[in-house]
């Protein structure tokens, strides 16, 4: 017939057989560089506010916590220094070294990520309440697995174990969003469970962005569909994690992203955003990350002339969009490149499906005049946790045994490797499979405490092995934005001081939070004020619960310079008042089209604490209980380095906190600029 057939002979090559290989190199490396990042920003964050926190003078001093194991006061008696300068210099070290990883991708190997996370947890081990926020902790445990993520030495090429360690990082990703998001109906909270959360939110949140006050003023019926959108992309888009199919993961990839930059805009978060974009991207492969020279085209000043990043804003929606109309697109072409994952992604569609219709028909949303709700009740919510908190566990088995299958079957199948570098390869896999899997079961326990009758059915040596770890924050649960607060106006703590019992009284002026009126939200992402913050819970509640306010005051009452750097404006420069209370108010958004031009309103005037003086004997009594007047006993010290970090310290505290974060992160990334004229990166990406 003309058609010549090429026929085997026994010389002929055997063909081999070679699985298609999915490339996680990139997303690795956007994952490390995300973790260092945020390293970046929470230890130069930390570093300018130590003094005056946790200084000898400070609000909470850290020579009178008492941790348990390893902190950074086992390394000042270790090494001989002393405390506040071993913990600037753990700061400065951590600083500089999560520098060089953002800037250096051949630098970001395991042992570098294991001593950022060591000098972290240090420095957590006794920062007490103003270090005790979710992402301090979600930071701790990310580290922790970029141990595993990171390779043990530099390599320009994807691991045959890369897919399992970023399922380990996708499970995290998993258990923060869906527990955030049931947590929310769980507590109870009337706002959540009436659709009126967002009517508050924007207002009552710590430090809001000017944006905030902006999206207040949208119509309620804006604000419900907020919150039905928050459900779904917390509770619902999880699940597209699990699927096979990179474009069905990228869709939920796509929505948590978008939820974590609308967050970003509207609230100051520190570096909370960064880290759950760092660890959602872990469920994508390279083919759905742009290049780094495309990153530079959108992000660099140089390249267009600053535009780059709104440009980048302005496209992401219509990128969503695409993504969105290519989806079916791409599961077909995906399904018939292999049937297996079409089977796979079809089953976690369905559990999709099914758990959404059965939010809608056993409630979903009513509308009652211009009021939504969700309609379903407390037994309903329980009944479908009771059994989708046990179908996540399933779906999580499955999914990483079958990471791990698919790691053996792409060495074992190779056809370009030795059988030596294929048996090493395997130990290695064994070796890393082993300890995912065993984290992997740890972390079942905090994330089955949504349903006790499924955490019940895990195996108490499991059970054990998570409390006994516990205490490393290895694994952790989760439950942002729990419950509303500020429901009828946000609560905010003003101090005001005077030389007269009652005298004129002025007010002192933080730096970040409601005070003025007339100031305007600021934006200080990835700063974290920590005072500020834990200002706006001490509002909540009684002094009598956060007794550090009180030697705030007192500190104040001392004019204690380190505690002033942490306050915009002192009304008493010179000299300290002689009396310092504190006044409760109500904040308010103002409305569109105010004639006053102020950003914020206050009523419902209370007293917090009554005037404090330095001569009153209860005040003294107060602290010394709490154990706030433990003098420091250093006399033996080595103090070599007392004038060098002084030294660094003088330039720090010329300059504002975020002009200086955001200075280091840009400087960070200035090796990644291709328009540069020379690229410092080693390997890049």
């Amino acid at each position: 017939m003309g058609v010549k057939t090429q026929k085997m002979t026994e010389n002929s090559p055997t063909p081999k057989l070679d699985l298609p290989k999915v490339s996680t190199y990139r997303v690795k490396h956007w994952f490390l560089c995300c973790l260092a990042l945020c390293h970046l920003a929470a230890f130069s964050s930390l570093y300018v506010q130590w003094p005056g926190l946790y200084g000898e003078e400070g609000v909470m001093p850290a020579h009178q916590a008492t941790p348990h194991g390893f902190s950074v006061k086992t390394l000042a008696e270790t090494f001989n220094l002393p405390l506040k300068e071993t913990a600037e210099l753990v700061c400065l070290i951590g600083t500089v070294l999560a520098g060089l990883l953002t800037a250096f991708p051949a630098l970001r190997v395991s042992p570098a990520y294991a001593l950022l996370g060591a000098l972290y947890f240090s420095l957590y081990q006794v920062g007490r309440k103003f270090l005790w926020f979710q992402w301090d902790i979600i930071l701790i445990e990310t580290t922790c697995l970029s141990v595993f993520v990171a390779p043990l030495f530099p390599t320009k090429h994807s691991l045959p174990h890369d897919n399992i360690t970023l399922w380990l990082v996708r499970w995290l990703a998993f258990r923060l969003m869906f527990a955030s998001g049931v947590v929310k109906l769980t507590s109870g909270c009337p706002t959540w469970w009436g659709l009126t959360a967002m009517n508050w939110h924007y207002e009552s949140q710590c430090i809001p962005t000017p944006l905030a006050w902006f999206a207040h003023q949208t119509p309620p019926c804006i604000h419900q569909l907020e919150v039905i959108g928050t459900y779904l992309i917390e509770i619902l888009f999880p699940f597209l994690f699990f699927a096979p199919l990179a474009a069905v993961r990228a869709m939920g990839v796509y929505a948590q992203v978008f939820l974590m930059i609308m967050i970003m805009l509207t609230g100051n978060y520190n570096f909370f955003n960064l880290i759950t974009c760092g660890l959602v991207i872990s469920s994508l492969d390279d083919n759905y990350l742009p290049s780094a020279s495309t990153l530079v085209k959108y992000i660099s000043p140089v390249s267009n002339g600053g535009l780059g990043a709104v440009a980048a804003l302005i496209k992401l929606p219509f990128k969503l969009f695409k993504s969105l109309v290519k989806l079916p697109y791409n599961v077909v072409v995906g399904a018939a490149k292999c049937p297996f994952r079409a089977i796979s992604t079809l089953g976690v569609l369905s559990v999709l499906a099914t758990s959404g219709y059965l939010m809608r028909v056993l409630g979903g949303v009513g509308v009652e005049g211009n009021c939504g709700k969700l309609t379903f009740n407390r037994p309903e919510l329980e009944w479908f946790l009771a059994h989708f908190v046990p179908l996540a566990v399933v779906m999580g088995v499955v999914s990483l045994l079958g990471n791990v299958v698919r790691a053996y079957l792409h060495t074992l199948m190779s056809s370009n490797k030795s059988r030596l570098m294929k048996l090493g390869e395997v130990i290695q896999t064994s070796v890393v499979s082993c300890a995912v899997i065993t984290m992997f079961a740890v972390s079942l326990v905090p994330i089955t405490e949504l349903d006790r009758e499924t955490q019940n059915k895990i195996p108490l040596s499991v059970q054990e092995l998570y409390h006994r770890t516990r205490q490393y924050h290895i694994t952790n649960s989760y439950g942002l934005f729990r419950s509303m607060t500020g429901v009828g106006g946000r609560p905010e703590v003003v101090f005001e001081g005077s030389d007269r019992h009652d005298g004129d009284w002025q007010e002192f002026e933080f730096l970040y939070k409601p005070g003025d009126l007339s100031r305007a939200p600021p934006v200080v992402t990835p700063h974290q004020p920590r005072l500020d913050w834990q200002m706006w819970f001490a509002a909540l509640g009684s002094y009598k619960y956060n007794p550090w306010i009180i030697n705030l005051a007192y500190r104040l009452l001392n004019n204690s310079t380190d505690v002033n750097n942490l306050i915009k404006h002192n009304p008493f420069p010179d000299k300290p008042p002689k009396f310092i209370r504190a006044l409760k108010y109500r904040y308010h958004y103002t409305k569109f089209g105010n004639a006053t031009r102020d950003w914020w309103t206050r009523d419902s005037q209370e007293e917090y604490f009554p005037p404090l003086a330095l001569y009153q004997p209860t005040l003294k009594e107060f602290l010394d209980y709490h154990g706030y007047t433990t003098p420091l006993s250093e006399e033996h010290v080595d103090k070599t380095i007392i004038p060098y970090l002084a030294m660094i310290r003088s330039v720090v505290d010329k300059t504002d906190p975020v002009v200086l974060i955001w200075t280091l992160c840009l400087a960070s990334f200035l090796p990644h600029f291709k328009t540069l004229r020379f690229r410092f990166s080693l390997f890049g990406i």
